[in-house]
């Protein structure tokens, strides 16, 4: 409590734009109030819930077609409003993160981030070479072009 009042003393802390140098100024849930130039969010009880989602559910917040969806098989979970974060095809099962944290949302599926996922995959055929060199080169799905930046075999247990 001591450093927080001394960052204040600095100058390090704008409310609506202008330096607040008093530790004890009052500011409410409307006021604008950046450190070191920063903006500052309030966060009100983030929720995150990691669901290892089963077959046949559509990673989507609602299907206009009426299909089974993530948000059903948590929808008393929490009260606030949650979305998955990326997506698992309707007939593909594994781990999706649902959260209300937009911020961590963001830096998790956009791009400019670069977060790499991993996915293992189990196969009810053989994957010939040719395959193989396929997918390297990249596969046209539903939603748009995919190509993967390595494939592997995973060790036999």
């Amino acid at each position: 409590r001591r450093e927080a009042a001394e960052i204040v003393k600095s100058g390090k802390v704008e409310v609506n734009g202008d330096k607040v140098y008093e530790p004890g100024f009052k500011v409410s849930s409307d006021d604008k109030i950046k450190f070191g130039g920063k903006l500052l969010h309030i966060q009100h009880n983030l929720v995150y819930i990691l669901l290892n989602k089963p077959k046949d559910y559509i990673t989507t917040v609602k299907d206009p077609e009426g299909r089974k969806t993530v948000l059903d098989l948590v929808k008393d979970a929490a009260q606030q409003r949650i979305y998955p974060v990326g997506r698992l095809d309707r007939n593909t099962t594994g781990v999706l993160l649902m959260t209300n944290d937009g911020e961590l949302a963001q830096k998790l599926t956009h791009p400019s981030f670069q977060v790499k996922k991993i996915y293992e995959v189990k196969l009810d055929k053989v994957l010939t070479k040719t395959h193989f060199q396929e997918i390297l080169q990249g596969v046209q799905l539903e939603d748009g072009f995919i190509a993967a930046d390595s494939l592997a075999y995973a060790d036999a247990k």
